[in-house]
């Protein structure tokens, strides 16, 4: 009889206030996992999430971390280790597959997440065995299946999301009455081409759709539960002609739940507001910039004229909403950052927000830094570098704009 593989997931996240204890990406991996034919037969899969706050604030160390692998299950019964590869962990990788094998881990190593790209993954991560570019949830299981002798193996495996299993339905994430918070999706991936976003799928380069029958499970779920908060992960959720269906079934069962949607200013219409009016509904932009240049270079191409007018429907409609800028975009200067400040203000917008750049694994804008003569540095205490110095402004101007892109929190707290 062959043995049941021992497979473990470790994440490495950024808890918020009033989350499920699971984050979404791992949960919907583990459901994955957990919905296989071959879950329990042949192999098997549980989860450790490491806080990056602990990591970063309390200084956990790689012995602590490996430590905590092995009290969810010991090293040396332990066949499969998949660890999540995002910018904020990048640097603990190596270092805790190299401190597992020296405390008896013989089985192999599963990379995932946005920083594997196959471009760079061996380059990045050159212990590694399997590397899960793009969706990982009909990947991993091939992955803990593999018996192959050969190592450094990329897996691909195309993602069927009409029938994808819910991590919230089979509880994989499990939900307490009056949860404060849960992240959702509706969809994967984006149909623009931001040369900065990780969001558009960089294989099939398309949007795919979940199934509308388990998105409407998904929303009665959330309602029995008195969820509070649902933020929408899906890049654009106005996009697609199946948000339409979805908002008006979230009105027919009487959700009251905060939905934070993503959207597009180009994508506003009045039957779109009518429906969000009817629910309690928060929109966020992601302007990024009102500099058309700047646009251009990060392939982020807005219509202003249509941005102008419908800053007027939404405030027409009494809406409730945000606008994101970045700061630390190639061609872009102080002087231009503050405009893309003013062009909102002036606009009686009061709930703007400014994010420092930083660059993704697999990105264009990655892979085109030197070009614009970009310069990376780690500003906080998440560990991920940002972009603070690029051929368009210096150190001193970008700590400017920081101290600017400051200032507007402070005000959105202070009213």
């Amino acid at each position: 009889m062959n043995k049941i593989k021992r497979a473990l997931l470790v994440t490495f996240d950024f808890t918020q206030r009033g989350k499920s204890g699971t984050g979404f990406a791992a949960g919907s991996l583990l459901s994955a996992c957990r919905s296989h034919a071959d879950y329990n037969n042949k192999f098997t899969i549980e989860h450790l999430a490491i806080p990056m706050t602990d990591v970063a604030k309390e200084q956990l160390s790689i012995i602590e971390i490996v430590d905590s692998i092995n009290k969810v299950t010991p090293l040396v019964q332990l066949d499969r280790l998949a660890l999540a590869c995002y910018v904020w962990s990048s640097d603990l990788i190596e270092p805790i597959i190299k401190l597992c094998r020296e405390k008896g881990f013989k089985g192999k190593i599963i990379l995932g997440g946005y920083q594997i790209n196959k471009k760079t993954c061996r380059q990045l991560y050159p212990s590694g065995d399997f590397y899960i570019p793009g969706y990982g949830e009909a990947a991993l299981p091939e992955s803990i299946l593999n018996d192959a002798a050969i190592t450094s193996q990329i897996i691909e495996k195309t993602v069927n999301f009409e029938t994808l299993a819910s991590p919230y339905l089979d509880g994989t994430i499990s939900l307490k009455f009056g949860q404060k918070m849960i992240h959702w999706e509706t969809r994967r991936g984006c149909v623009y081409k931001c040369n900065f976003c990780a969001h558009r799928d960089l294989k099939d380069k398309g949007v795919h759709l979940l199934g509308i029958e388990k998105i409407k499970a998904e929303l009665d779920l959330f309602k029995i539960k008195g969820v509070k908060k649902i933020n929408i992960l899906d890049p654009i959720f106005n996009n697609e002609p199946n948000h339409i269906e979805i908002l008006n079934y979230a009105i027919k069962i009487k959700l009251t739940a905060l939905l934070s949607l993503q959207v597009r200013f180009e994508r506003i219409t009045n039957d779109f507001l009518a429906l969000c009016a009817q629910l309690n509904v928060h929109l966020e932009f992601g302007l990024q910039t009102a500099d058309k240049e700047e646009s251009q270079i990060i392939e982020r191409a807005n219509n202003m004229n249509r941005v102008d007018q419908n800053i007027k429907l939404l405030q027409q409609w009494k809406q409730s909403f945000e606008v994101s800028l970045i700061y630390g975009l190639p061609g872009q200067t102080l002087e231009s950052f503050k405009q893309s400040i003013a062009y909102l203000q002036q606009r009686n917008i009061s709930n703007i927000k400014a994010f420092p750049l930083m660059l993704l694994e697999g990105t264009k804008l990655a892979e085109n830094k030197n070009r614009h003569s970009i310069v990376e540095e780690i500003i906080d205490d998440s560990g991920i570098p940002h972009v603070v110095e690029c051929d368009s402004f210096t150190r001193a101007e970008w700590m400017l704009m920081r101290s600017y892109a400051n200032d507007l929190m402070i005000s959105k707290v202070a009213s």
